[in-house]
Protein backbone atom coordinates (compact mmCIF):
# COMPACT_ATOMS: atom_id res chain seq x y z
CA UNK A 1 0.00 0.00 0.00
CA UNK A 2 1.51 3.31 -1.11
CA UNK A 3 1.55 6.28 1.25
CA UNK A 4 -0.52 9.11 -0.20
CA UNK A 5 1.09 12.55 -0.16
CA UNK A 6 -0.43 15.85 -1.31
CA UNK A 7 2.03 18.60 -2.28
CA UNK A 8 0.70 22.17 -2.21
CA UNK A 9 2.94 24.90 -3.70
CA UNK A 10 2.19 27.81 -5.99
CA UNK A 11 5.42 27.19 -7.92
CA UNK A 12 4.75 24.57 -10.60
CA UNK A 13 8.43 23.52 -10.87
CA UNK A 14 8.62 22.70 -7.16
CA UNK A 15 5.45 20.63 -7.42
CA UNK A 16 6.78 18.74 -10.42
CA UNK A 17 10.25 18.07 -8.97
CA UNK A 18 8.86 16.91 -5.62
CA UNK A 19 6.28 14.76 -7.37
CA UNK A 20 8.97 13.06 -9.48
CA UNK A 21 11.35 12.54 -6.56
CA UNK A 22 8.77 11.21 -4.11
CA UNK A 23 7.14 9.01 -6.75
CA UNK A 24 10.53 7.39 -7.36
CA UNK A 25 10.68 6.67 -3.61
CA UNK A 26 7.36 4.84 -3.81
CA UNK A 27 4.91 7.52 -2.65
CA UNK A 28 1.53 8.11 -4.30
CA UNK A 29 1.77 11.84 -5.01
CA UNK A 30 -0.87 14.45 -5.89
CA UNK A 31 -0.13 18.15 -6.40
CA UNK A 32 -2.10 21.40 -6.05
CA UNK A 33 -1.10 25.05 -6.57
CA UNK A 34 -3.76 26.90 -4.57
CA UNK A 35 -5.99 26.33 -1.55
CA UNK A 36 -9.16 25.65 -3.55
CA UNK A 37 -7.66 22.83 -5.62
CA UNK A 38 -5.82 21.59 -2.53
CA UNK A 39 -9.02 21.11 -0.51
CA UNK A 40 -10.64 19.31 -3.44
CA UNK A 41 -7.61 16.97 -3.56
CA UNK A 42 -7.83 16.33 0.21
CA UNK A 43 -11.45 15.23 -0.24
CA UNK A 44 -10.96 13.16 -3.39
CA UNK A 45 -7.49 11.65 -2.92
CA UNK A 46 -7.59 11.19 0.88
CA UNK A 47 -3.86 11.71 1.52
CA UNK A 48 -2.24 10.65 4.78
CA UNK A 49 0.32 13.48 4.58
CA UNK A 50 0.09 17.03 3.21
CA UNK A 51 3.23 18.99 2.34
CA UNK A 52 2.26 22.66 1.98
CA UNK A 53 4.20 25.85 1.35
CA UNK A 54 3.94 28.63 3.94
CA UNK A 55 3.04 31.11 1.19
CA UNK A 56 0.66 30.29 -1.65
CA UNK A 57 0.76 33.44 -3.74
CA UNK A 58 -1.49 35.87 -1.88
CA UNK A 59 -2.77 33.06 0.37
CA UNK A 60 -1.33 31.86 3.66
CA UNK A 61 -0.51 28.15 3.83
CA UNK A 62 -0.90 28.18 7.61
CA UNK A 63 -4.55 29.20 7.31
CA UNK A 64 -5.06 26.15 5.13
CA UNK A 65 -4.23 23.81 8.02
CA UNK A 66 -7.58 24.45 9.74
CA UNK A 67 -9.50 23.67 6.55
CA UNK A 68 -7.53 20.44 5.98
CA UNK A 69 -8.09 19.29 9.56
CA UNK A 70 -11.82 19.94 9.26
CA UNK A 71 -11.96 17.48 6.37
CA UNK A 72 -9.72 14.86 8.06
CA UNK A 73 -8.28 15.56 11.49
CA UNK A 74 -5.84 12.64 11.19
CA UNK A 75 -3.92 14.02 8.19
CA UNK A 76 -0.35 14.99 9.07
CA UNK A 77 0.57 18.44 7.71
CA UNK A 78 4.17 19.50 7.09
CA UNK A 79 4.80 23.17 6.32
CA UNK A 80 7.55 24.25 3.91
CA UNK A 81 8.94 27.75 4.29
CA UNK A 82 11.68 29.85 2.74
CA UNK A 83 11.33 32.28 5.64
CA UNK A 84 13.11 30.93 8.68
CA UNK A 85 10.37 32.39 10.81
CA UNK A 86 10.17 30.58 14.13
CA UNK A 87 6.99 32.41 15.13
CA UNK A 88 5.19 31.21 11.99
CA UNK A 89 6.50 27.68 12.51
CA UNK A 90 5.21 27.66 16.10
CA UNK A 91 1.83 28.93 14.91
CA UNK A 92 1.70 26.14 12.34
CA UNK A 93 2.40 23.54 15.04
CA UNK A 94 -0.30 25.06 17.26
CA UNK A 95 -2.79 24.75 14.40
CA UNK A 96 -2.01 21.05 14.17
CA UNK A 97 0.94 20.80 11.77
CA UNK A 98 3.20 17.82 12.42
CA UNK A 99 6.43 19.72 11.63
CA UNK A 100 8.01 22.27 9.31
CA UNK A 101 11.02 22.29 6.99
CA UNK A 102 13.03 25.20 5.63
CA UNK A 103 13.68 25.77 1.94
CA UNK A 104 15.95 24.93 0.23
CA UNK A 105 16.06 21.29 1.34
CA UNK A 106 17.43 17.99 0.11
CA UNK A 107 15.10 15.21 -1.00
CA UNK A 108 16.51 12.98 1.74
CA UNK A 109 15.39 15.54 4.35
CA UNK A 110 11.87 15.37 2.96
CA UNK A 111 12.01 11.57 2.99
CA UNK A 112 12.99 11.46 6.69
CA UNK A 113 10.30 13.88 7.79
CA UNK A 114 7.67 12.05 5.70
CA UNK A 115 8.64 8.76 7.34
CA UNK A 116 8.27 10.27 10.81
CA UNK A 117 4.94 11.84 9.86
CA UNK A 118 3.60 8.55 8.54
CA UNK A 119 4.68 6.68 11.67
CA UNK A 120 2.76 9.26 13.69
CA UNK A 121 -0.25 8.86 11.39
CA UNK A 122 -0.20 5.07 11.86
CA UNK A 123 0.12 5.43 15.62
CA UNK A 124 -2.92 7.70 15.78
CA UNK A 125 -4.90 5.21 13.73
CA UNK A 126 -3.76 2.34 15.93
CA UNK A 127 -4.87 4.24 19.02
CA UNK A 128 -8.19 4.93 17.31
CA UNK A 129 -8.63 1.23 16.64
CA UNK A 130 -7.78 0.35 20.23
CA UNK A 131 -10.15 3.06 21.45
CA UNK A 132 -12.85 1.60 19.20
CA UNK A 133 -12.08 -1.83 20.57
CA UNK A 134 -12.21 -0.70 24.19
CA UNK A 135 -14.98 1.88 24.14
CA UNK A 136 -17.56 -0.79 25.08
CA UNK A 137 -15.59 -2.06 28.08
CA UNK A 138 -15.94 -0.43 31.51
CA UNK A 139 -14.57 -2.23 34.56
CA UNK A 140 -15.56 -5.88 33.97
CA UNK A 141 -18.62 -4.98 31.92
CA UNK A 142 -18.73 -5.78 28.24
CA UNK A 143 -21.28 -4.56 25.75
CA UNK A 144 -21.88 -2.81 22.47
CA UNK A 145 -25.68 -2.92 22.34
CA UNK A 146 -27.53 0.40 22.40
CA UNK A 147 -28.89 -0.33 25.88
CA UNK A 148 -25.41 -0.93 27.28
CA UNK A 149 -24.07 2.18 25.56
CA UNK A 150 -26.72 4.09 27.50
CA UNK A 151 -25.57 2.41 30.75
CA UNK A 152 -21.93 3.30 30.04
CA UNK A 153 -22.89 6.88 29.23
CA UNK A 154 -24.75 7.23 32.54
CA UNK A 155 -21.81 5.71 34.42
CA UNK A 156 -19.56 8.41 32.99
CA UNK A 157 -22.04 11.18 33.82
CA UNK A 158 -22.73 9.95 37.36
CA UNK A 159 -19.07 9.38 38.16
CA UNK A 160 -18.44 13.07 37.42
CA UNK A 161 -21.39 14.27 39.54
CA UNK A 162 -20.52 13.09 43.01
CA UNK A 163 -23.48 14.69 44.77
CA UNK A 164 -26.12 12.66 42.90
CA UNK A 165 -27.59 9.61 44.65
CA UNK A 166 -27.78 6.68 42.23
CA UNK A 167 -30.48 4.06 41.76
CA UNK A 168 -29.51 1.01 39.69
CA UNK A 169 -32.36 -1.19 38.50
CA UNK A 170 -32.35 -4.54 36.81
CA UNK A 171 -33.08 -8.22 37.12
CA UNK A 172 -31.02 -10.52 39.31
CA UNK A 173 -27.69 -11.39 37.70
CA UNK A 174 -27.54 -8.47 35.24
CA UNK A 175 -24.47 -6.87 36.85
CA UNK A 176 -25.86 -4.08 39.02
CA UNK A 177 -22.94 -4.39 41.44
CA UNK A 178 -20.47 -3.97 38.55
CA UNK A 179 -22.22 -0.71 37.62
CA UNK A 180 -21.84 0.50 41.21
CA UNK A 181 -18.14 -0.42 41.18
CA UNK A 182 -17.63 1.43 37.89
CA UNK A 183 -19.30 4.63 39.13
CA UNK A 184 -17.22 4.56 42.31
CA UNK A 185 -13.91 3.70 40.63
CA UNK A 186 -14.28 6.50 38.07
CA UNK A 187 -15.28 9.10 40.67
CA UNK A 188 -13.21 11.35 42.94
CA UNK A 189 -13.87 8.81 45.72
CA UNK A 190 -11.96 6.05 43.92
CA UNK A 191 -9.15 6.05 46.52
CA UNK A 192 -11.67 5.51 49.33
CA UNK A 193 -13.50 2.23 49.96
CA UNK A 194 -16.88 1.19 48.61
CA UNK A 195 -18.83 -0.56 51.36
CA UNK A 196 -21.40 -3.05 50.06
CA UNK A 197 -24.49 -3.88 52.09
CA UNK A 198 -27.05 -6.46 50.99
CA UNK A 199 -30.23 -5.21 52.62
CA UNK A 200 -32.02 -8.54 52.10
CA UNK A 201 -29.53 -10.42 54.30
CA UNK A 202 -29.84 -8.15 57.36
CA UNK A 203 -32.71 -9.12 59.72
CA UNK A 204 -35.35 -6.38 59.76
CA UNK A 205 -34.86 -5.67 63.46
CA UNK A 206 -31.11 -5.14 62.99
CA UNK A 207 -31.12 -2.87 59.91
CA UNK A 208 -31.05 0.39 61.88
CA UNK A 209 -28.25 -0.67 64.23
CA UNK A 210 -26.19 -2.02 61.31
CA UNK A 211 -26.53 1.17 59.27
CA UNK A 212 -26.45 3.83 61.99
CA UNK A 213 -24.80 2.08 64.96
CA UNK A 214 -25.77 2.46 68.61
CA UNK A 215 -24.63 3.98 71.89
CA UNK A 216 -23.71 2.01 74.98
CA UNK A 217 -26.77 0.89 76.93
CA UNK A 218 -29.10 1.93 74.08
CA UNK A 219 -30.83 -1.44 74.50
CA UNK A 220 -30.33 -4.70 76.32
CA UNK A 221 -27.01 -6.22 75.33
CA UNK A 222 -25.49 -2.95 74.06
CA UNK A 223 -22.45 -3.13 76.31
CA UNK A 224 -20.39 -0.67 74.24
CA UNK A 225 -20.76 1.93 71.50
CA UNK A 226 -20.79 0.56 67.98
CA UNK A 227 -20.22 2.54 64.81
CA UNK A 228 -22.67 1.95 61.99
CA UNK A 229 -21.71 1.02 58.45
CA UNK A 230 -22.51 4.54 57.19
CA UNK A 231 -20.06 6.00 59.68
CA UNK A 232 -17.37 3.45 58.86
CA UNK A 233 -17.64 4.31 55.16
CA UNK A 234 -17.08 8.05 55.72
CA UNK A 235 -15.32 9.55 52.71
CA UNK A 236 -16.23 6.68 50.43
CA UNK A 237 -19.28 5.09 48.83
CA UNK A 238 -22.02 2.90 50.31
CA UNK A 239 -23.70 0.44 47.96
CA UNK A 240 -27.12 -0.61 49.24
CA UNK A 241 -28.00 -3.73 47.27
CA UNK A 242 -31.60 -4.98 47.25
CA UNK A 243 -32.80 -1.65 48.63
CA UNK A 244 -36.41 -2.66 48.07
CA UNK A 245 -36.12 -5.07 51.01
CA UNK A 246 -35.52 -2.32 53.61
CA UNK A 247 -38.36 -2.26 56.15
CA UNK A 248 -40.84 0.57 55.74
CA UNK A 249 -40.02 2.14 59.13
CA UNK A 250 -36.33 2.36 58.15
CA UNK A 251 -37.10 4.05 54.86
CA UNK A 252 -38.04 7.33 56.60
CA UNK A 253 -34.71 7.41 58.43
CA UNK A 254 -32.82 6.63 55.23
CA UNK A 255 -34.67 9.45 53.46
CA UNK A 256 -33.70 11.89 56.23
CA UNK A 257 -30.09 10.81 55.89
CA UNK A 258 -30.15 11.29 52.10
CA UNK A 259 -31.56 14.79 52.56
CA UNK A 260 -29.25 15.96 55.34
CA UNK A 261 -26.28 13.56 55.27
CA UNK A 262 -26.72 13.32 59.05
CA UNK A 263 -27.96 10.55 61.35
CA UNK A 264 -28.06 9.58 65.01
CA UNK A 265 -26.90 6.33 66.50
CA UNK A 266 -29.60 4.39 68.33
CA UNK A 267 -29.72 5.92 71.79
CA UNK A 268 -27.64 8.90 70.68
CA UNK A 269 -28.47 12.57 71.15
CA UNK A 270 -26.04 14.14 68.67
CA UNK A 271 -26.22 14.24 64.89
CA UNK A 272 -23.30 12.63 63.13
CA UNK A 273 -22.42 14.12 59.76
CA UNK A 274 -20.63 11.99 57.18
CA UNK A 275 -19.41 12.52 53.63
CA UNK A 276 -20.50 9.47 51.68
CA UNK A 277 -22.19 8.74 48.42
CA UNK A 278 -25.14 6.37 48.32
CA UNK A 279 -25.58 3.99 45.38
CA UNK A 280 -28.67 1.82 45.67
CA UNK A 281 -29.78 -1.15 43.60
CA UNK A 282 -32.94 -3.21 43.35
CA UNK A 283 -34.59 -5.84 41.20
CA UNK A 284 -37.99 -4.89 42.61
CA UNK A 285 -40.68 -2.98 40.76
CA UNK A 286 -40.57 0.10 42.99
CA UNK A 287 -43.52 1.76 41.25
CA UNK A 288 -45.68 -1.23 42.16
CA UNK A 289 -44.24 -1.24 45.68
CA UNK A 290 -45.21 2.43 46.06
CA UNK A 291 -48.77 1.60 44.98
CA UNK A 292 -48.86 -1.26 47.48
CA UNK A 293 -47.57 1.07 50.23
CA UNK A 294 -44.52 -1.12 50.88
CA UNK A 295 -42.09 1.53 49.62
CA UNK A 296 -42.22 5.22 50.45
CA UNK A 297 -43.12 7.45 47.53
CA UNK A 298 -40.89 10.33 48.72
CA UNK A 299 -37.89 7.99 49.03
CA UNK A 300 -38.60 6.62 45.56
CA UNK A 301 -38.53 10.10 44.02
CA UNK A 302 -35.42 11.01 46.04
CA UNK A 303 -33.57 8.01 44.61
CA UNK A 304 -34.97 8.02 41.09
CA UNK A 305 -33.30 11.24 39.83
CA UNK A 306 -31.07 9.54 37.23
CA UNK A 307 -31.94 5.83 37.28
CA UNK A 308 -29.60 3.37 35.61
CA UNK A 309 -31.52 0.54 33.96
CA UNK A 310 -29.30 -2.51 33.45
CA UNK A 311 -30.94 -4.54 30.65
CA UNK A 312 -31.51 -8.29 30.94
CA UNK A 313 -29.13 -10.39 28.89
CA UNK A 314 -31.88 -11.56 26.51
CA UNK A 315 -32.31 -7.94 25.31
CA UNK A 316 -28.62 -7.33 24.58
CA UNK A 317 -28.25 -8.99 21.17
CA UNK A 318 -24.68 -9.77 20.19
CA UNK A 319 -23.46 -8.83 23.67
CA UNK A 320 -24.36 -12.41 24.59
CA UNK A 321 -21.60 -13.72 22.33
CA UNK A 322 -19.10 -11.07 23.47
CA UNK A 323 -19.64 -12.00 27.10
CA UNK A 324 -19.57 -15.72 26.32
CA UNK A 325 -16.19 -15.33 24.59
CA UNK A 326 -14.91 -13.30 27.55
CA UNK A 327 -15.84 -16.02 30.05
CA UNK A 328 -14.54 -18.77 27.76
CA UNK A 329 -11.12 -17.12 27.58
CA UNK A 330 -11.15 -16.54 31.35
CA UNK A 331 -11.97 -20.16 32.20
CA UNK A 332 -9.59 -21.49 29.53
CA UNK A 333 -6.81 -19.76 31.47
CA UNK A 334 -8.12 -20.89 34.87
CA UNK A 335 -8.43 -24.57 33.93
CA UNK A 336 -5.57 -24.67 31.41
CA UNK A 337 -7.85 -25.54 28.51
CA UNK A 338 -7.67 -24.43 24.87
CA UNK A 339 -11.28 -24.46 23.66
CA UNK A 340 -11.39 -22.28 20.54
CA UNK A 341 -14.96 -21.00 20.73
CA UNK A 342 -18.60 -21.77 19.89
CA UNK A 343 -19.72 -23.23 16.58
CA UNK A 344 -22.46 -21.42 14.65
CA UNK A 345 -25.30 -23.66 15.87
CA UNK A 346 -24.22 -23.15 19.49
CA UNK A 347 -24.08 -19.38 18.94
CA UNK A 348 -27.62 -19.47 17.55
CA UNK A 349 -28.83 -21.30 20.65
CA UNK A 350 -27.07 -18.86 22.98
CA UNK A 351 -28.64 -15.91 21.18
CA UNK A 352 -32.17 -17.34 21.20
CA UNK A 353 -32.23 -18.49 24.85
CA UNK A 354 -34.09 -16.32 27.40
CA UNK A 355 -31.36 -16.33 30.11
CA UNK A 356 -33.58 -16.00 33.20
CA UNK A 357 -30.43 -15.96 35.36
CA UNK A 358 -28.79 -13.38 33.08
CA UNK A 359 -24.98 -13.00 33.11
CA UNK A 360 -24.61 -15.11 36.25
CA UNK A 361 -26.30 -18.02 34.50
CA UNK A 362 -24.14 -17.60 31.38
CA UNK A 363 -20.95 -17.46 33.45
CA UNK A 364 -21.78 -20.59 35.44
CA UNK A 365 -22.75 -22.48 32.29
CA UNK A 366 -19.48 -21.72 30.51
CA UNK A 367 -17.43 -22.59 33.59
CA UNK A 368 -19.17 -25.97 33.75
CA UNK A 369 -18.59 -26.64 30.03
CA UNK A 370 -14.89 -25.75 30.22
CA UNK A 371 -14.39 -28.05 33.22
CA UNK A 372 -16.22 -31.03 31.69
CA UNK A 373 -15.23 -30.88 28.01
CA UNK A 374 -12.03 -30.95 25.97
CA UNK A 375 -13.42 -30.48 22.45
CA UNK A 376 -11.82 -27.81 20.26
CA UNK A 377 -15.20 -26.12 19.73
CA UNK A 378 -18.33 -25.93 21.86
CA UNK A 379 -21.31 -27.44 20.02
CA UNK A 380 -25.02 -27.53 20.81
CA UNK A 381 -24.53 -30.95 22.42
CA UNK A 382 -22.25 -29.35 25.03
CA UNK A 383 -24.94 -26.88 26.10
CA UNK A 384 -27.37 -27.57 28.97
CA UNK A 385 -30.56 -29.39 28.01
CA UNK A 386 -32.75 -26.39 28.81
CA UNK A 387 -30.85 -24.30 26.23
CA UNK A 388 -30.80 -27.09 23.63
CA UNK A 389 -34.58 -27.50 23.90
CA UNK A 390 -35.52 -23.83 24.26
CA UNK A 391 -38.08 -22.72 21.65
CA UNK A 392 -38.46 -19.04 22.52
CA UNK A 393 -37.95 -15.76 20.67
CA UNK A 394 -35.53 -16.07 17.71
CA UNK A 395 -35.08 -12.35 17.06
CA UNK A 396 -31.51 -12.22 18.43
CA UNK A 397 -30.36 -14.89 16.00
CA UNK A 398 -31.00 -12.57 13.07
CA UNK A 399 -27.98 -10.47 14.04
CA UNK A 400 -25.57 -13.39 13.54
CA UNK A 401 -27.07 -14.61 10.29
CA UNK A 402 -25.52 -12.54 7.52
CA UNK A 403 -27.74 -11.63 4.59
CA UNK A 404 -25.86 -12.50 1.41
CA UNK A 405 -27.70 -11.59 -1.76
CA UNK A 406 -27.24 -9.35 -4.77
CA UNK A 407 -29.35 -6.26 -4.24
CA UNK A 408 -28.92 -4.42 -7.55
CA UNK A 409 -26.60 -3.80 -10.48
CA UNK A 410 -24.18 -1.88 -8.21
CA UNK A 411 -23.25 -5.02 -6.28
CA UNK A 412 -19.47 -5.33 -5.75
CA UNK A 413 -18.09 -8.79 -4.96
CA UNK A 414 -14.68 -7.34 -4.01
CA UNK A 415 -16.27 -5.00 -1.46
CA UNK A 416 -18.36 -7.81 0.04
CA UNK A 417 -15.35 -10.12 0.31
CA UNK A 418 -13.24 -7.34 1.83
CA UNK A 419 -15.96 -6.73 4.40
CA UNK A 420 -16.06 -10.39 5.42
CA UNK A 421 -12.25 -10.60 5.53
CA UNK A 422 -12.06 -7.47 7.72
CA UNK A 423 -14.70 -8.86 10.10
CA UNK A 424 -12.76 -12.10 10.64
CA UNK A 425 -9.50 -10.14 10.98
CA UNK A 426 -10.94 -7.95 13.75
CA UNK A 427 -12.49 -10.94 15.50
CA UNK A 428 -9.16 -12.79 15.54
CA UNK A 429 -7.32 -9.72 16.83
CA UNK A 430 -9.88 -9.15 19.58
CA UNK A 431 -9.89 -12.80 20.68
CA UNK A 432 -6.08 -12.88 20.74
CA UNK A 433 -5.85 -9.66 22.74
CA UNK A 434 -4.27 -8.03 19.66
CA UNK A 435 -1.39 -10.52 19.75
CA UNK A 436 -0.49 -10.72 16.07
CA UNK A 437 1.20 -14.13 16.28
CA UNK A 438 -1.85 -15.71 17.92
CA UNK A 439 -4.26 -13.93 15.58
CA UNK A 440 -2.34 -15.16 12.52
CA UNK A 441 -2.44 -18.74 13.87
CA UNK A 442 -6.20 -18.48 14.45
CA UNK A 443 -6.71 -17.35 10.85
CA UNK A 444 -4.31 -19.93 9.41
CA UNK A 445 -2.06 -17.32 7.77
CA UNK A 446 1.49 -16.09 8.30
CA UNK A 447 2.27 -13.17 10.59
CA UNK A 448 3.54 -11.24 7.57
CA UNK A 449 0.25 -11.84 5.76
CA UNK A 450 -1.64 -10.67 8.85
CA UNK A 451 0.36 -7.43 8.95
CA UNK A 452 -0.40 -6.80 5.27
CA UNK A 453 -4.11 -7.29 5.93
CA UNK A 454 -3.97 -4.97 8.97
CA UNK A 455 -2.37 -2.31 6.79
CA UNK A 456 -5.05 -2.84 4.15
CA UNK A 457 -8.12 -2.83 6.37
CA UNK A 458 -7.14 -0.96 9.54
CA UNK A 459 -4.62 1.67 8.53
CA UNK A 460 -5.83 2.67 5.08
Amino acid sequence: MKIKVLIIDDELMICKSLEAGLSDMGYDVTTAQNSQSALKAVTSCKPQIVLTDMRLGTENGIDLIDDIKKIDADIEVIVMTAYSDIASAVLAIKKGAFDYINKPFELEEIKLILERAYQNYKMKNKLLILEKQNQFFIENMIGQSDKMKDVFNKINILSENDNVTVLIRGETGTGKELVADAIHNKSIRKDSPILKINCSTIPAQLVESELFGFERNAFTGADSRKKGLLEIANGGTVFLDELGEIPLEMQAKLLRFLEERKFRRIGGLEDIEVDIRIIAATNKNLEQAVKEKTFREDLYYRLNVIPVEVPPLRERGKDILLIADYFLEKFNRSFKKSIQGFDMDAKTKLMSYSWPGNIRELKNMIERIVILHNDAWISVQNLPVEIQNFKGDQRNTESIQESHHIEDEHFSLDEKMDGIEKEYLLEALEKSGWNQTRAAAMLGISRFSLKRKMEKFLLS
